[in-house]
């Protein structure tokens, strides 16, 4: 039976969007001021990219763990803690600048961030609606949090700007982050539910269940979370991918740098509001966010052929056309993926676990696409992009795989529910 979706359950998927938007912010404030924050740190452009590098690898030794954490402690004070530490790593990093304390706070965000809040929002988020209204809820959830990445990199540029810009701006930007961070903790501490007073449950069984090693032996056995595991990394490579598309637009079919400067904040920010609620309504709609998923790889497949066989003066309407749609796409099959975890049959009671350990193969792509790529374009220059394009339509042909699987194996678990 459906779940209404209530004023309060929004109003914590906002307050919620607004947490996870926030300490993702200064781990990739490169993305946003490289110059400012290399002369900051007085780094090379090799030590910029070891900070991403040893902040993805939270990604594969954080989220495990951080995901079993979350799964058998209170949930509500881990994720409380991740925004409070996001604003204590903010001002650290702020008031001591050297390239060493930069290492040791992005260690910092790695746990803030990847350990402590990524699993725990996903094991929220999926706890605030019944089966049938997964791809709703986490559909809204993506839509907050994009709206919360535009409101942030707003009153990060004002600041930046009110503060005459460069280094100053940089750090007023950052200390604005912290202060948020800290004005969010104290709102999050109040909108959560403690689940303890929801869930009571036998001394006895809370030590059975608190076992790490055991655990992660259930997770690493079921086949789920290694398709979940496949899905993310499917939809999360398509999406690194399309971040090349600004350069390729330039430097391959001579398109203008302002005009694909507005193509990017177009495929970054506004479809983000459109495609992650239409992803969420087909999932519910269809009832399977692996049907959705395949349509999604269909549509990256055919859209990178195109590319592959497109010339020079490729007109600009069939380029905003087509970002719009592989955007969509994108976006779309982000408001599916975590509704996979339902499909595919895993307990509630692992949720946290399952996204943890699915994560660290979801998001590897920060680990090595962006050195494969970067090191094509050095090599190969513009012939790399048909290496991209061709390794991302591999890619969506294996995410095909992972969804049929889930599929097949959503049928198998219903078969045995009706016996």
């Amino acid at each position: 039976m459906d779940k209404k979706i209530s004023f309060k359950i929004l109003f914590t998927l906002f307050v919620l969007g607004a947490c996870w938007s926030i300490v993702y912010i200064v781990p990739f404030i490169q993305y946003i001021w490289y110059d400012p924050f290399q002369e900051f740190l007085g780094a090379s452009n090799t030590q910029l990219g070891l900070l991403i590098t040893i902040y993805g690898f939270g990604n594969v030794f954080g989220a495990p763990v951080g995901g079993w954490v979350a799964d058998r402690f209170n949930y509500k004070y881990v994720y409380v803690g991740s925004v409070l530490l996001n604003g204590i790593f903010s001002l650290i990093f702020v008031m001591m600048p050297s390239y060493t304390m930069a290492i040791i706070c992005w260690i910092g965000f790695a746990v803030s961030s990847l350990f402590m809040n990524y699993p725990t929002h996903i094991k929220i988020v999926r706890e605030l609606a019944t089966d049938e209204n997964q791809g709703k809820i986490f559909g809204i959830n993506e839509s907050m949090i994009g709206v919360f990445n535009i409101v942030f990199n707003a009153v990060m540029m004002f600041l930046f700007v009110r503060f005459m810009e460069g280094v100053s701006g940089m750090k007023a930007a950052i200390i604005g982050i912290g202060i948020l961070s800290f004005v969010l903790t104290v709102i999050v501490a109040f909108v959560l539910d403690n689940p303890k007073k929801k869930k009571v449950k036998a001394k006895k069984e809370e030590e059975e269940k608190a076992n790490f090693f055991k655990d992660f032996a259930v997770i690493a056995k079921n086949p789920a979370t290694w398709l979940v595991g496949v899905s993310i990394f499917a939809v999360y490579s398509f999406l690194t991918t399309m971040s090349y598309f600004t350069p390729y637009f330039t430097d391959v079919l001579g398109v203008t740098v302002v005009f694909t400067g507005w193509v990017a904040i177009l495929r970054q920010h506004g479809m983000t509001l459109v495609g992650a609620p239409i992803g969420g309504w087909l999932t519910d709609k269809i009832k399977s966010p692996s049907k959705v998923l395949i349509g999604v790889y269909i549509v990256g497949i055919l859209g990178f052929v195109y590319l592959l066989m497109a010339k020079s003066g490729v007109s600009a309407s069939v380029l905003i056309g087509l970002t719009i749609i592989l955007s969509a796409s994108v976006y779309i099959g982000r408001g599916a993926y975590y509704a996979t975890i339902t499909e595919a049959g895993v307990a509630r009671e692992y949720t946290a676990s399952t996204i943890g350990v699915a994560a660290a193969l979801g998001f590897s792509p920060d680990l090595f696409q962006f050195i494969l790529f970067g090191h094509w374009l050095d090599t190969y220059e513009k012939t790399a992009y048909t290496y991209m394009f061709i390794f991302q339509a591999v890619v969506l042909v294996i995410g095909i795989i992972a969804a049929l699987a889930i599929l097949r194996m959503a049928k198998k678990n219903n078969r045995e529910n009706v016996e």
